[in-house]
């Protein structure tokens, strides 16, 4: 039993195009959302996203389904990160709106 492949397959390869092509994304649909708690939705939907994808791979199933999951894995781990930065400024911009 592998753990974390997908991850492992992210240090590995070229895959880390999906995970900024994940991020990019992720960050414009959080500037274009200007509300908080949209963006946390967002961390949660693609942290729940990429644990699935973990899990499954973790079954050995097919080759074209690992490949699938490797991609989508990838993708919703860039989003995961995009939102979680977008998140962290947004409050950070709070706060220094409280302070002053």
């Amino acid at each position: 039993m592998r753990y974390f492949p997908v991850l492992q397959e992210l240090f590995e390869s070229d895959t880390v195009f999906f995970l900024i092509a994940g991020m990019i994304i992720s960050v414009i649909a959080c500037l274009r959302f200007k509300n908080l708690k949209k963006c946390i939705k967002g961390i949660l939907v693609s942290a729940v996203i990429y644990g699935s994808c973990e899990i499954v791979s973790n079954i050995h199933t097919g080759f074209l389904l690992e490949i699938i999951l490797l991609f989508i894995g990838t993708f919703a781990a860039g989003c995961a990160i995009g939102f979680l930065i977008c998140t962290m400024t947004g409050l950070l911009k709070r706060s220094k709106e409280m302070e002053g």
